[in-house]
């Protein structure tokens, strides 16, 4: 349910519905403590729930008013108001206004406690809401005036007001609510002396309370009752019920209604003459009444300590405390305080008045201004209307002349494109003339090359046509070749063509018809969007697969659906499959590449069709066609006139690795065209030995299984790209030598920073010139060469200092080498067995991979570089331990004949190690 509330005379309608209600209350209500509230309230201001922090603040300030900070309660629940009335909330402004309400009588201010109760009840008349909340709200605005009209001395009209409160309670069956207000009215029956009513409605709050388990109303009923002893002179009874009320009290924090009660034990004290209790408790109720600066009850407890004084005979002090307690009571009540409140209460009668009047006033000025404006919004919406029709005339004028200069334009773009496409096709006919040529003569190496030229040549005349298509599709010029005719018999003659290719790859392609379904038809648009998706479904289906063509007529739509059982499209590319130029990265087959798909798409758009695809990986992919069926053509189709040349993948060039011994120099490519692989690995076939990888994943593969002398890789490759490549290679320990160089179509200044940045040693741009490709590869295996001999004539190991400054990526040969010199040297220590395959074990590589790292950085094989790192131990202590005998030295450096120890150590230093020992350690 919701509650439609109504602010004040502007009627502002918000709503909260009972529910959010109910969960904001539960939330504030499971906190307890002051410090807690403030913290929450806070919290879920900052968050930005309004009514959460409206709640906060009206049970922070009643916690503040129950432990009698009425200042601190005063401040919260004005900020709790000025958020209510920002929403809009009349619920909440109600209870916020009733709390001031109460803050200022518990603090003597009754003028404003006044206005505050009125103006809560005021709206409680208003509202139109009738629940249970709106229903407490006007009853609790009741009780806290006849409060008010109580401590005025206004018995009669405090009678009438909480006996309305008291009927109210009633009707929402509040236990509490009407033991509050039997109180009060048994108030009003003792100071009136009807003590036998007194009796009755203060018993009938004690039996509520009870029922209700209300502390602090228990103790204040045995207050009233101990008030009624005592005024029935019977002090003992008196006594202990003010006594039983007191032990209540004390484990409250409502000092205001303890003080009642301490103030009630003094004076009963005072008059069974036990000074000594009457002075303790005169004491503790003015030091309580002073902290929360209470002057009503201030008022009377220096009337008591007057009272004592004068019993005493003290009187100056007694004048003073007299003095004190008529100055308080003056501040809570005096002539002027009791007319400004009466004066208020007529004032707020009177605006309520005025206000109904000024409504019903403004209520007919509205009715006869409504009148006017509906006259003059008439004469408005004529001219409007004449306007619009002028402003319409003319830019259906601005459309046709728009529409004939789109129409110009469309055919001079139509023109542009047959005039380019034109210019394009007479090279490509010399070139694909001269590559038929070629494929004459005898020249094996030559044939190949021309039937890469003629495959290239007649992809990219291809692409001419379709992107001409896409134009003359978009453009619209000239009217479509329209014919009525058997589809089904069309599409059958289409996908007969591909027959002999399917049977060939062991492809199974069927057609299913419902019949015969005669319908108006352009066949060339028939043949480009059927050649399009079989070309399609034929390239990625392997062998074994399947193909079907579906073709049925539902009510006025033709459908086609074609599937195959091939790899199938990623979610993610689905949505981009119609897209010109689109590529698949998680697929090294270019899956959507050119514009085949956009023509289709352009086409089926053309004649009002839609064209749909689902597909799931590994499963296959199905294309949905919808056209509608109508036969307003009386041109027949004539399928011996139609011919259709069917559109078959291009058989790629199987690339294979050549086969060569370790020693040799390797090149990896890494491109996904084939035919640019092949290319470019002719250039090098006859020096080098050449491996071919489709795609950077398989291409890093490669680098770590064959450990290469230098990598040329494509940069933009489906899945991982030669940036990538880039990365990864030289981050990997034993790859990281390898030299690389970037052959990309991408020649951007930024992208050949990135590229260098990457780790890059060359970038070329396509296309490319083939000279310059193997310059840049020579000069870079001679720099190879070159660093070959440095690191053959360096040291084999690195200094500490060195290795812990130079990290510098170009260093990271140089540390490979230490480390590999701190291995051979540690199995030698641990007179382990040296040799070539336990070391590539401690490196972490394979024996073949250790081969060619060591090959590449060294120039030497493992084996001689080991050896050559055992004579440079061998040499050192010669130099450096005289104590030791030749064949010590021998067996330290894992030669175990002393005869081969000799022979090495004189290969590579050209001394015998006694000659040596005989220069170096005199």
């Amino acid at each position: 349910m919701s509650f439609f509330l109504l602010v004040s005379c502007e009627k502002k309608c918000v709503t909260f519905t009972a529910e959010e209600r109910k969960a904001a209350d539960s939330v504030v209500k499971s906190v307890a403590g002051v410090d807690s509230l403030s913290l929450l309230q806070k919290r879920l201001e900052k968050k930005g729930d309004k009514l959460g922090s409206i709640v906060a603040l009206r049970e922070w300030g009643k916690l503040l008013r129950g432990e009698s900070r009425f200042e601190e309660a005063l401040s919260v629940h004005s900020k709790g108001q000025q958020q209510a009335e920002a929403i809009g909330d009349t619920l909440e402004l109600v209870m916020a206004l009733n709390n001031i309400g109460t803050d200022y009588r518990r603090m003597g201010v009754l003028d404003l406690a006044q206005d505050y109760h009125y103006r809560a009840w005021m709206l409680c008349k208003e509202c139109t809401d009738t629940s249970y909340v709106a229903r407490k709200n006007r009853v609790v605005s009741l009780n806290g005036l006849g409060n008010v009209y109580m401590t005025l001395g206004n018995f009669e009209r405090a009678d009438s007001v909480l006996r309305l409160a008291l009927a109210g309670e009633q009707r929402l069956n509040s236990a509490v609510g009407q033991a509050i207000n039997y109180a009060n009215l048994g108030s009003i029956f003792e100071r009136h002396g009807k003590i036998d009513s007194a009796w009755v409605y203060y018993r009938k709050s004690m039996a509520l309370n009870t029922e209700a388990e209300n502390e602090l109303g228990i103790a204040l009923c045995h207050t009233n009752f101990g008030s009624l002893y005592e005024k029935a002179r019977q002090y003992d009874k008196a006594t202990k019920e003010y006594e039983a009320a007191y032990q209540l009290m004390k484990a409250s924090k409502d000092e205001w209604h303890a003080l009642n009660t301490l103030i009630a034990l003094a004076g009963i004290y005072h008059v069974t003459g036990n000074n000594a209790k009457k002075m303790e408790y005169l004491s503790n109720a003015k030091a309580m009444a002073e902290r929360i600066k209470s002057p009503e009850h201030l008022a009377d407890i220096h009337t008591l300590y007057y009272k004592h004084y004068m019993q005493a005979g003290d009187y100056r002090s007694a004048l003073a405390s007299y003095e004190k307690a008529t100055v308080l009571q003056d501040s809570v009540l005096n002539i002027e305080k009791v007319n400004r409140i009466q004066n208020t209460s007529l004032n707020i009668e009177r605006n309520r008045q005025v206000r109904e009047m000024d409504a019903a006033k403004q209520t007919l000025e509205e009715e006869r201004a409504a009148r006017n404006v509906g006259f003059a919004i008439l004469g408005f919406a004529l001219l409007i209307l004449i306007g619009a029709l002028v402003i319409f005339l003319y830019l259906q004028r601005i459309h046709r002349r728009n529409h004939l200069e789109l129409k110009k334009m469309a055919a001079m773009r139509e023109n542009f494109f047959t005039n380019i496409t034109h210019e394009f096709r007479t090279p490509l006919t010399v070139i694909l003339g001269l590559s038929r040529d070629l494929q004459e003569v005898d020249s094996v190496e030559t044939k190949e090359k021309a039937q890469v030229i003629e495959r290239q040549g007649k992809g990219l005349l291809a692409l001419i046509n379709q992107l001409l298509d896409i134009s003359k599709v978009k453009s619209a010029v000239g009217r479509p070749d329209w014919k009525n005719g058997n589809i089904v018999a069309f599409l059958t003659m289409i996908v007969e063509g591909y027959h002999d290719y399917a049977r060939s790859h062991n492809i199974d392609l069927q057609m299913f018809a419902e019949g015969e379904i005669v319908m108006d038809f352009i066949p060339d648009y028939v043949v480009k969007v059927m050649n399009n998706l079989l070309s399609n479904s034929f390239k990625f289906t392997p062998a074994y697969g399947k193909i079907r063509i579906l073709v049925k007529r539902v009510d006025e739509q033709l459908h086609i659906a074609v599937s195959d059982t091939g790899k199938g499209i990623s979610k993610e590319t689905l949505q981009h499959v119609f897209e010109p130029f689109y590529q698949d990265e998680n697929n090294t087959q270019h899956v959507g590449s050119g514009v085949g798909l956009a023509l289709v798409e352009q086409i089926i758009r053309a004649v009002n069709g839609s064209i749909t695809v689902d597909s799931e990986l590994g499963k296959g992919t199905t294309f949905h066609i919808s056209l509608p069926v109508s036969n307003r053509c009386q041109q027949k189709v004539s399928l011996e006139a139609e011919k259709n040349t069917p559109v078959l993948p291009e058989t790629a060039v199987e690339l294979t690795d050549s086969s060569s011994e370790d020693n040799d120099c390797r090149l990896l490519i890494i491109e996904d065209n084939r035919d640019i692989a092949a290319y470019i690995g002719s250039q090098f076939a006859s020096s080098y030995a050449v491996s071919y990888a489709e795609n950077g994943k398989d291409g890093l593969e490669k680098a770590l299984e064959l450990v290469p002398d230098l990598i040329i890789t494509d940069l933009m490759m489906p899945g991982m790209d030669g940036l990538e490549v880039c990365r990864q290679v030289r981050a990997n320990e034993i790859i990281n030598h390898i030299p690389i160089i970037i052959v990309t179509a991408k020649i951007t200044e930024e992208e050949r920073i990135r590229g260098i940045e990457a780790g890059a040693d060359a970038y070329l741009s396509k296309p490319f010139n083939a000279d310059e490709l193997c310059t840049r590869v020579e000069k870079l295996l001679e720099g190879r060469k070159l660093l070959q001999a440095k690191f053959a004539t360096l040291p084999a190991e690195l200094k500490k200092t060195e290795e812990q400054e130079d990290n510098a990526p170009k260093d990271v040969d140089l540390r490979f080498l230490a480390r590999l010199s701190s291995i051979v040297y540690m199995l030698l220590s641990s007179n382990k067995d040296v040799d070539v395959t336990n070391i590539a074990s401690h490196m972490c590589m394979s024996s073949r991979q250790f081969y060619r790292k060591v090959n590449a950085l060294t120039g030497y094989t493992p084996s001689a570089y080991i050896l050559r790192l055992r004579i440079k131990r061998a040499k050192t202590l010669l130099a450096n331990s005289p104590q030791l005998s030749l064949g010590e030295v021998a067996d330290k450096c894992g030669f175990t004949d002393y005869s081969n120890f000799v022979r090495a150590f004189k290969n590579v230093c050209g001394v015998i190690p006694t000659d040596y020992r005989r220069e170096h350690c005199p």
